[in-house]
Formats: structure tokens, sequence, C-alpha cells
């Protein structure tokens, strides 16, 4: 929602007040729907829904009607009336997974305008399901009874509704909003797309928020993506969804993201995966001029006027570095009516600045926490890169950040999405490195019990928030141990564990310890009482079956599971002596 100003001065309160009843009251508003687009597909969310007052200029702009509706003190009932039209507009018309959408002032929450219970049945009785319907928290000014505000949204929440932050990184409290009412969704400030393709400060802000969503399980909508070049930038850095007129501009009728976006999306997605993972910093080395420490300042000028795109120099007492020349610091040094008479005959020993040095074999993450940690009039400057004692040139900060976000990129592939814990690629990688030295090690294959009859009975959110719950239960053992333990989520509600001997009776211990609470895979406590779930862990040591290849592996310790199923109940038990099941048994074992 617009920021609301006073009405425009070309229309008297009178002649305002009397438009806005009129639309109120005859409810001449048009409901038109932006599509909100996956940065990782090009699929639809869902829209939201925007409403045009019909109504004689300047009171035809969103922006002016609300401004006049809220000199009026009307501002909350138009809120309410373009929130029904919007849901008796559009709800027929979402395909049946997409989400609607709508604006809502803490206002029209805090003054009981809007119930949970009234609402629910409105969207119901349009063909919505209240858990499709995201009300999008705006600020037309600041909330200030955040307790108040809490158990509001855990009302609405109870009746099924999502809500999003509105307009985040701009409102005066959006994020502590963020911070204090846990949003489904958080929609990032239009204001933020601007230029984010080289703002360095931009970018570092809609990195950090995306970074801290992720906490706290929210997903990043992005508002205002107008370019190609906005949208690449937005996928580099993690947002989970955008808006914006690229992808689709306001339309009576829902459309899907435009063929342009999609490409765009895809052909991002596929940069990054694709993107090569640099290992060394010395693969990111540039060659740059160097000078000896005795040339005279104006010399140093002439290489960068020559030059426009030289960035810096390194200056060299023989083979040593003395240390590093900017184009920013000589200019700035040499300009003024004094800069190149004061400086022009002075060395390059005395105008640059200390180097960063670091070694060619260093990895990204090391070069840029080494730059990054650096005081800030520095923090920019190129780090040197020494192959050994020799120079092998400079490397920028961006390039090493750019580096370090594409080996990220590629650890997460290999990390479950749901758990965090690595994936198969992890698991496989791990067991090879075990087969070296297994002595002493067990492996142990654990799951749910019925996972699919408790899936199917209380819906795909408790059943991942109960695989959630179990991974936790799993790495908190783990975190007592006084070896690492390897824990991989093979999919679904499977996991791989990697204990050592020592650990191995106080990991069963600490996993026992929770799984006897009655209903640890129900944090919330919204499940019915009768609801149960165990878990079943088998092992055996590692030494015995290192032998064998991958899918003997898996097949010998999914037997071992099926017969610790049969025990019932949370059951954890170790087989000292497994022989590799028969083909026959391998089958029946992989389906249990």
């Amino acid at each position: 929602m617009p920021p609301l100003g006073p009405p425009a001065a070309t229309l008297s309160a009178a002649a305002a007040r009397r438009a806005v009843r009129h639309v109120l009251e005859t409810g001449a508003v048009r409901t038109l729907c932006q599509p909100i687009g996956s940065l990782s597909t090009g699929d639809v969310l869902g829209y939201e829904a925007l409403s045009r007052p019909e109504a004689p200029p300047p009171l035809d702009s969103p922006q002016e009607f609300l401004a006049a509706a809220s000199a009026c003190d009307l501002l909350e009932q138009v809120d309410h009336a373009w929130r029904l039209a919007a849901v008796a507009r559009l709800g027929q018309l979402l395909a049946h997974e997409q989400l609607l959408f709508i604006n809502c002032t803490p206002t029209a929450l805090i003054s009981g305008l809007l119930s949970p219970s009234s609402f629910q049945s409105i969207v119901r009785r349009h063909g919505l399901q209240p858990e499709r319907v995201v009300l999008e928290i705006t600020e037309e000014r600041a909330i200030s009874d955040f307790d108040q505000m809490r158990r509001i949204v855990s009302a609405f929440r109870a009746a099924g509704f999502l809500f999003a932050i509105d307009d985040a990184g701009a409102g005066p409290s959006s994020l502590q909003s963020i911070v204090e009412l846990r949003p489904d969704f958080i929609k990032l400030d239009r204001w933020l797309a601007r230029d984010i393709e080289f703002d360095r400060g931009r970018r570092s802000m809609v990195e950090a928020i995306c970074n801290f969503a992720r906490q706290v399980g929210a997903r990043v909508i992005v508002e205002g993506i107008e370019t190609r070049e906005q949208l690449t930038a937005f996928i580099e850095l993690g947002a989970d969804f955008g808006q914006g007129y690229f992808l689709g501009r306001p339309e009576p009728l829902p459309f899907p993201i435009s063929a342009e976006a999609r490409r765009t999306i895809h052909r991002a997605n596929r940069q990054r995966r694709d993107a090569p993972v640099v290992s060394r910093v010395g693969d990111l080395v540039t060659i740059t001029p160097t000078v000896s420490a005795d040339t005279p300042g104006a010399r140093l000028m002439d290489h960068f006027a020559r030059n426009r795109h030289l960035e810096a120099v390194v200056v060299l007492d023989g083979s040593r570095v003395e240390g590093i020349v900017t184009r920013g610091r000589i200019f700035e040094r040499m300009s003024g009516q004094f800069g190149l008479p004061l400086n022009g005959r002075r060395p390059a020993s005395q105008l640059c600045v200390p180097a960063t040095c670091v070694d060619a074999s260093a990895s990204p993450r090391t070069a840029a926490r080494a730059a990054l940690e650096r005081a800030a009039p520095f923090q920019q400057d190129p780090l040197v890169v020494l192959e050994g004692t020799q120079l092998a040139g400079i490397v920028r900060v961006h390039e090493l950040l750019q580096a370090v976000l594409a080996e990220e990129v590629a650890e997460a592939r290999n990390l479950n999405p749901l758990t965090g814990l690595p994936g198969n690629r992890r698991i496989k990688e791990h067991l090879e490195r075990l087969r070296a030295e297994p002595a002493g090690w067990y492996l142990l294959y654990a799951d749910l019990d019925r996972f699919k009859h408790f899936n199917d009975a209380c819906g795909f959110a408790h059943g991942d928030a109960a695989i959630y719950e179990f991974s936790r239960i799993l790495v908190d053992a783990a975190n007592a141990a006084r070896h690492d333990v390897f824990i991989g989520h093979v999919g679904g509600d499977d996991f791989i564990v990697a204990v050592h001997e020592d650990d191995l009776e106080p990991f069963r211990a600490a996993c026992y310890r929770v799984l006897s609470r009655p209903r640890w895979f129900d944090p919330d406590g919204k499940l019915p009482a009768d609801i149960t779930l165990t878990v079943s862990i088998a092992g055996c040591p590692f030494e015995r079956v290192a032998h064998l290849d991958y899918e003997e592996l898996a097949a010998i310790l999914a037997s071992a599971k099926r017969l610790v199923k049969h025990a019932g109940g949370n059951s954890f038990e170790i087989f000292e002596d497994l022989a590799p099941p028969s083909a026959a048994s391998r089958s029946d074992a992989e389906a249990a």
C-alpha cells in the first residue's frame, strides 16, 4: 500500500468526502491482480489483489483516494470493502494451489472490523481456503502494541490464514514486525530494486534479509522488479519470489509470468548451478602493472591516465611487495591546485598504502575474511596474491565474494532443503572416506515407523515437521559426542548416521531421552492426542560391511532396519554380524 499523504489540494474536503462515500457505498472499484512468481522455477505462487477506485481525478489514483479516505476517517471501511471485493472477484479465478495476497492495515486487525471467523466464512464462500489467503500487513502507521498484534495474528493463524510483512526495509517498524510477528512471507520494498545490479549497499541488505528469513522460516518476495538485470540480481542474492512489471503487470484476469521473465529465471538458475566452484584464490588472479618503490608520483599518475580501466598498481621494493596504489587514491592525491606540485616527485613508496597479501593456495573464503577484517577505508582495496614469495597478481573483493557465494550454492545443492543435512552425494563421499579406516565406526540407518500412514492422516506439513524434529534429535545427540558424528538425510524420513564406538551408547541414550517424550513429533501441539509416531534405528560395525559397494550397503542396512521394525515402538538395535541379503530378500528389505 502506498504511503498516505494529504488528499489532493485541487479537491475540496467536502468533495473528497462525497467521492469516497460514493465509492464505498456503490462498490465502484476495479480489482486487478499481479502475479508473484518463483525465482527458481518461474511458476506462479499467487497473485496480489490491487484495487483501483472508479472516482473523478485525482481520486482515481489509489494513493490519492486512500489519502482522502484517511482524512475522512474512512480508511478502515475502504480497506475492508476492497478486501472483500478482492476475495469475491478473484476467489473463483485462481488455480487451486495458488495464493491470494490481500493488503490489510494493522488498524483493520486491531479494530475488530476483520475477525478470523467471519473472514474465514467469507473466503470459503467464494471458493478459497484460508490456507490460500495471505494477509499483507501494511504500515500506514507504525504498530505500537506488538503484544496485542501477536495475539491477533495468532488467532488468524489458528483459522488458517497466512501472513506477510509488506514493504520490509521501508516502514518505521517493518523490521521489528518481522522479528515480533514471524510472518510466512517478507515482501521487500520496491526501493531496494533500484540499482540492485551494482549497488553494494542494497545487495548487502537484501542478502542479509534473505539469510535472516531462512533462519526464521519465512520466504522473501521482492517487489518492483522491472528489468532483466534486476531479476537476475535477486536470483543471485537468494530471494524466493518476485513481483513487478517485468514478471507481469496488474491485469483483470490472472495471467502467468511473462515468457521473457521465465526464460531469464531458467537461464539465471542454470548459470548459478553450473558456475564453477573456485577452490583457490590463485584461480581468480588478475595481472596488474608493477612499479618500483622509487617511481615518482607523476609517472604513477600517468599509468592511470593512459589506462582508464586500470584499478590498482602494486609497488615493489626489489621482489618484495611494498604496497598498493589504487586509482581513487592517486587521483585524490594529485587533485586540486597543489596536488601535483606536492606529490608529483614523491616516490611510490610514500604514496602507496600497505597491501593485504594472501597466498595463491588460500581459499576464497579465507581471503574474503582477510579483506573484510581490514579497516573500513581499505576494505574494497584489491588483495595482492603471492605464489610463494613471487607476485602472482591481484584479486578484487567483489570477485572473492562471488566465488564464496558460488561455493555456498554448491554446498547447498548437496544439502537436504528440509533439514539442512548432507544429502546422498555427501553421504557417499563420507562413506568412501571412512572406508580407508573403518575400524571403530558404526553405521546406523534411522527412519520413522509407518510414516506414510502418519503423513496421509495428518498432512504433509505435519509430516515435514516430524521429519525435521527427528533430524534435530539426531543432531542434538551428535553434539554431545567426543568424535565427529556424521548425519546424512537420504530423503523422505530416512537418515544415515556414522558414529564412533566410544559415542554409540551416549548417542543412543540421548536419542531415547527425547523419543520417550510422547509428543516429540508435534512441537506446536496441534495433533489429536491419539496420534503417535515412533522410530526405528538399526546399525552395524562399519568394518564388517566396508567392503560392500554402496547399493549392497544400502540393502543390508534396510534389511537390518526391517528386523528392528518388528520389535515395535522406539527401537535402537545394533547387529554385530550382518550378512549381505540375497537378491530376493534385498528387494523385500528395500520395500520395508
